[in-house]
């Protein structure tokens, strides 16, 4: 569980960093294993949307020194 830090803007941030992850690893599952290519055509569109985004929620971050 991670702990919130009573910034709004920051726990947002960190925790969607987490979310997104999650969704990058739960995709990662389904590309490897998967036999649907529908559903292995929306993990990878997923898991590279995500991966952008947890660039521009590291760059916040660390703009904000966290």
């Amino acid at each position: 569980m991670m702990k919130f830090t009573g910034d709004a803007h920051v726990d947002f941030m960190s925790h969607m960093r987490h979310h997104h992850q999650g969704g990058i690893d739960m995709a990662k599952v389904a590309l490897a294993d998967g036999k649907d290519p529908e559903v292995k055509k929306l993990a990878q569109d997923i898991a590279a949307a995500q991966e952008k985004e947890i660039v521009t929620i590291n760059a916040w971050l660390k703009a904000k020194g966290k």
